[in-house]
């Protein structure tokens, strides 16, 4: 993994540590920032991420389809590991809100 992938993966917990300690707002708790920035993520890895990667390799597209292919897929799978696991810590905060 990439220092970018590292970035991308730690932004949530990060920023919600960030948030949580200037905005100090009552009756809110450390994961309540982190579940709302595991959705900013998936934002950011739909709006920003995947169009600069596929304008990325969409200019070679037609001379090697099958290379660009891979090597889109290559760069993109690291992003999408990481937006799995921004996914399933939202899905874990939520479970445990509930059941609590």
């Amino acid at each position: 993994m990439k220092t970018n992938h590292l970035i991308y993966l730690a932004f949530p917990f990060g920023v919600g540590a960030l948030a949580h300690k200037f905005l100090n707002i009552p009756d809110t708790s450390y994961w309540f920032y982190v579940s709302l920035l595991c959705i900013a993520s998936v934002f950011l890895f739909v709006k920003l991420i995947l169009p600069a990667i596929e304008q990325k390799f969409d200019a070679i597209a037609p001379l090697d389809m099958k290379g660009a292919y891979e090597d889109k897929m290559s760069e993109q799978k690291p992003y999408s590991y990481v937006v799995g696991i921004h996914m399933a810590t939202f899905v874990i905060i939520l479970i445990v809100y509930f059941t609590s």
